[in-house]
Parts: structure tokens; sequence; C-alpha cells
């Protein structure tokens, strides 16, 4: 084979290369991430201690999002940037009404399977998410159960609105 022919086929594999990377890159950049709603810690809790000075001081929120209509769901320290994130799936949910005692409050039921930045553990989540409706506005209670049984809850208000039903 001479040197012109080798050049040749260089060039064509080179630019099949180019070709394959750009259709690559453009199949990662067509993943749609969309921030649902933002949930502000004001009262924390794990496993009955008060850690409300700890989540507040690390400026803690839990963010829903979806990247191609699937839902995800992150507890994020603003200050620190550790995260756990993940898929959330097995939606379920009731409503109760206002009555003379109680406000009325919408309950969300779901799984999350997450990833922590900061110790690369793995694992999955019952969570129960509820929004209850009280006059000056809704607050939010997020309840996290591990599979070791360990509980955090966290209260706190919400900026945007959550649907799960088209999950």
């Amino acid at each position: 084979m001479n040197s012109i022919n080798l050049s040749k086929m260089l060039m064509k594999r080179f630019i099949f290369l180019i070709c394959v990377t750009l259709l690559h890159l453009n199949t990662i950049s067509a993943q749609q991430q969309k921030e649902i709603a933002r949930f502000y810690v004001t009262h924390a809790s794990h496993n009955g201690n008060d850690i409300t000075e700890w989540a507040v001081n690390r400026k803690v929120f839990t963010v829903f999002y979806t990247i191609n209509d699937e839902p995800y769901m992150a507890n994020v320290s603003d200050v620190d940037d550790d995260q756990s994130w993940g898929k959330v799936w097995g939606f379920k949910n009731e409503t109760r009404e206002e009555t003379a005692k109680d406000y009325k409050v919408d309950i969300f039921y779901f799984n999350w399977n997450y990833s922590n930045s900061y110790d690369s553990k793995k694992g999955t989540c019952k969570v129960q998410f509820l929004k209850i409706y009280k006059p000056q506005g809704i607050v939010s209670k997020l309840k996290l159960i591990t599979e070791a049984l360990d509980v955090t809850e966290y209260i706190g208000y919400m900026e945007g609105s959550i649907d799960f039903s088209n999950y």
C-alpha cells in the first residue's frame, strides 16, 4: 500500500470517528433535565434526634426533577455540595380533605434509588411526602426510611408545584 492510499484510508477513519463522536455528544446533550420543585428544610430530625441546626447551616434542600420525563429526587447541601440523588418510582398517593380539626393534605408514597456523593453509598429508601395546605401557605414534610430503617424527616416549604400523577 502506498503512502497516498494509506493517507486516504486514515483520513476516512478519522472523519468516521469524528462523526461517531459528534453523534454521541448530541445524544448526551439531548437528555433534558427539568427542575419541578425545591423543598427547603426549616426543621430536621434523624432517628428522632433534632438535626435542624445542621440542616439549616448547610442549607439543605430537596429538589424534584425529571430527566427525559423520568422523575428524580436529590437531597442537596448547598454549602458543601454534598448530595444524594437518584430515580424515584412506585408512586401512590392520597388526599385527605380539610376537616374542622385538620388541614387538607396530599400524601405521596414512593421509592427512591439513591447514590451519595460524599461516601459512595447506594441504596433504596421508602419515601413519604406530604403537602399540608395551611392558611399561611403550603407546609411540606419529607420522611425517608432507609433499608437499615434509619428515619430522616424534613419539614419546610416548597417552591414550585408537584403533580406525581403522571408517573
